[in-house]
């Protein structure tokens, strides 16, 4: 568990189990959409967009946006899954691993607007 509660646009090690249906499982990255004065404010849970690195050759924004390997200690280059929103329980995050450079922030950003057509 990490010792704070977790901040928007950082990069955490979420414990995802058991899998259900189409929701990704196991303790993969996540990153925390949710803007952090409701965690501050005592929410006990945050919503994430899990991280894969089964990537699609072809663009499928605004379903994906893709995190170059490297960026938040990401070993591989991985892609934000915009379709698979959570709210997970904060007892469940593990590791905190970064924040997400501006650019990625802004293009997840524009992502969340067209999925979910608040354009």
């Amino acid at each position: 568990m990490i010792a704070a509660t977790p901040k928007r646009w950082h990069v955490y090690v979420v414990d995802l189990e058991p899998r259900v249906g189409a929701k990704p499982g196991k303790r993969r990255p996540c990153v925390a959409i949710q803007p952090s004065e409701f965690g501050e404010a005592g929410l006990g849970s945050t919503v994430v967009l899990p991280l894969t690195t089964k990537l699609v050759r072809e663009s499928a924004f605004p379903l994906r946006v893709r995190v170059p390997a490297g960026v938040c200690r990401l070993a591989k280059e991985s892609d934000a899954l915009v379709d698979q929103i959570l709210a997970w329980d904060n007892d469940l995050f593990r590791e905190d691993l970064g924040v997400l450079p501006e650019a990625v922030q802004d293009e997840i950003r524009r992502a969340l607007l067209e999925f979910l057509d608040l354009l």
